[in-house]
């Protein structure tokens, strides 16, 4: 399946409806997590007298790194998009064109709005403990027994100027 479909049928009369759905596989990976596979696209056209608006929602499943443990958990995204499509597009930023042919391609607008659901700094669970700054021991699952005395480090003599 596709995620490209041909509307030069629906511009006239405007404001006809039409569902389409299709997939799309994509590879997108961020520090905080990626996605890896097929996204379900389900969408409703509706013509404008020049051009088509696409309402939908693309529905896949990512892998999330916990900005403080860095466990991975897979989690499901039900990602909402709008994209207005013109034949001769009046604000390049917010209008795509629709291609020669009549044909509108969704892979763009998807791909973006599935990267940007990625959360920035996601959490495994509200309370986690992260990991220990020296030994890097998972807290949430091992405490840490703590360290022995660091007056040997190069850096022990940093530690008085933050003592008051």
């Amino acid at each position: 399946m596709t995620v490209r479909f041909q509307v030069s049928d629906m511009f006239d009369p405007p404001g006809q409806t039409r569902p389409e759905s299709g997939t799309l596989t994509v590879a997108i990976a961020l520090a905080a997590g990626r996605v890896e596979g097929d996204v379900i696209v389900d969408a409703v056209l509706r013509s404008l007298s020049d051009g088509v608006i696409v309402r939908g929602t693309a529905s896949t499943s990512s892998i999330l790194i916990c900005n403080r443990c860095t466990t991975e958990w897979a989690v499901g995204l039900e990602v909402p998009f709008e994209q207005v499509f013109r034949v001769r597009p009046d604000d390049e930023e917010d209008e795509a064109p629709v291609e020669p042919g009549g044909w509108i391609d969704l892979e763009p607008v998807v791909h973006d709005e599935v990267a940007l659901a990625i959360p920035m700094a996601p959490l495994c669970r509200a309370d986690c403990l992260g990991l220990c700054p020296t030994c890097g021991t998972d807290l949430n699952t091992t405490p840490c027994g703590g360290h022995g005395d660091v007056s040997d480090s190069p850096f022990a003599a940093l530690k008085q100027l933050f003592e008051t």
